[in-house]
């Protein structure tokens, strides 16, 4: 009975371990492989984890023992790349037998527990997020000023009001709508008052916290992994969230000319793709940005300067190739190659999760001014088809990016392991 209830209490642990982690954003297969990891360290014959976007199963069987089984519901919440990381550290930790059943419950319940950053500190850091990507996306000081304040406006609201409203859609709209009114109000004052402002560029840049680049990068890892049912729920998540978005944009557009505040908000890539000292503070403001991010996404505090540096690195890449010839699209697949490479590298030295560095890095080519260009296309009549393209064509550069990468870094492990086992199998 003894030796029963203690298998019970390992298969409890990994259902606790596998549900915070799809909670807070893990890959399908990284929870799976979570999961079977912590189920190794008991005697029964068959193990199995079946994981779902909304649900986990396991089973543990053997003709010795009577089967334990176990279902769970999984609500997903808010990317916690923390909460990600404490969860694979206990892992590794039990199934190295350097903790108990009785201390990795503990830690368990702890990483489940676990609130990084305080909401006025998640709040405070949108300000840093949208004043970054203005800068980064052509905007200049001053743009990148005043996103201080509409990234402001825009932290409160996903803070404190969109947990209030049931359904994301209709908060991911209306947060996209408060940038846009609150960016065209501030720039018609600055105008007024003999202050130039570069609208659209605000307006890009404080989008990026609603821009669904998390759901995306996972769905393309998950697909990558044969997880196709996740991978395709995934998918939708970012397109009904992207579409949220878009249609935010322009909502905010109608309410402002409805007021009276009409601006001409056009956007061009010439101020993104400037090889002067523009593209130096870029990559500086990419870093400040991603700082904020890290608070969004609650990235372990050891891990937030390499983040950034990664992404401050990546963008580095991008301007590069563009600075090369590369089309915006081939740039982007090379900085997410980079990218890539580098979570990849940096997930193994330093013993955690590779969405880390993954999601952090490849940030900066989320083409939030896409969806910003296909808003304002729906609504001032433009060539929407072509935006939409466009914005997909960057999207499928980045999915194309993680793919290879995730396929040439399998095979070349895979390779390596075969050759250091036959080298040891000779030596004896």
């Amino acid at each position: 009975m003894a030796e029963r209830e203690y298998y019970r209490r390992v298969v409890d642990l990994a259902m606790e371990a596998g549900q915070v982690m799809m909670s807070a954003g893990a890959e399908t297969h990284r929870v799976e492989d979570t999961i079977m990891r912590i189920l190794s360290t008991t005697e029964f014959s068959h193990r199995d984890a079946f994981v779902l976007r909304t649900g986990i199963t396991i089973t543990l069987s053997d003709p010795r023992y009577k089967t334990i089984s176990m279902t769970r519901r999984v609500y997903s919440g808010p990317p916690h790349l923390s909460k990600i990381s404490d969860v694979n550290t206990v892992s590794r930790e039990f199934c190295a037998g350097h903790i108990n059943i009785e201390q990795a419950e503990k830690k368990m319940r702890e990483a489940a527990s676990t609130t990084l950053y305080a909401p006025r500190t998640v709040f405070l850091w949108h300000m840093l997020a949208t004043s970054g990507f203005a800068y980064v996306f052509g905007g200049g000081f001053l743009e990148a000023f005043v996103a201080l304040f509409v990234g402001l406006l825009l932290g409160f609201h996903n803070v404190y009001i969109a947990k209030h409203i049931k359904k994301s859609f209709l908060a991911d709209l209306l947060g996209a709508a408060i940038v846009v009114v609150s960016s065209v109000i501030a720039s018609i004052l600055l105008m007024k008052w003999g202050t130039p402002v570069e609208c659209q560029y605000i307006i890009a840049g404080s989008l990026m916290p609603l821009v669904p680049g998390t759901a995306f990068t996972l769905a393309v890892r998950d697909i990558l992994a044969g997880d196709y049912v996740s991978g395709t729920a995934r998918v939708m998540e970012a397109l009904i969230v992207a579409a949220s978005v878009a249609l935010g944009v322009a909502f905010g557009f109608v309410v402002a000319e409805f007021f009276g505040l009409d601006l001409a908000v056009e956007f061009t890539l010439a101020g993104i793709h400037a090889l002067d000292e523009h593209a130096f503070f870029a990559v500086l403001a990419t870093f400040v940005g991603i700082l904020g991010f890290c608070s969004v996404f609650s990235c372990p505090y050891k891990f937030v300067f390499i983040s950034c540096t990664e992404a401050a690195l990546c963008w580095a890449v991008y301007l590069l190739c563009v600075g090369f010839g590369l089309s915006s699209v081939w740039a982007t697949f090379f900085g997410a190659v980079f990218v890539d490479l580098a979570a990849q590298i940096l997930a193994r030295r330093l013993k955690a999760p590779v969405i880390i560095f993954l999601i952090i890095g490849v940030l900066p080519l989320v083409p939030g001014y896409g969806i910003y260009r296909v808003a304002y296309d729906m609504f001032t009549g433009g060539n929407v088809a072509a935006s939409l393209t466009n914005a997909l064509l960057l999207a499928g550069a980045v999915a194309l990016a993680v793919i290879v990468m995730d396929t040439v870094i399998d095979l070349f492990v895979r390779v390596y392991r075969r050759v250091k086992n036959h080298t040891v199998f000779e030596k004896r």
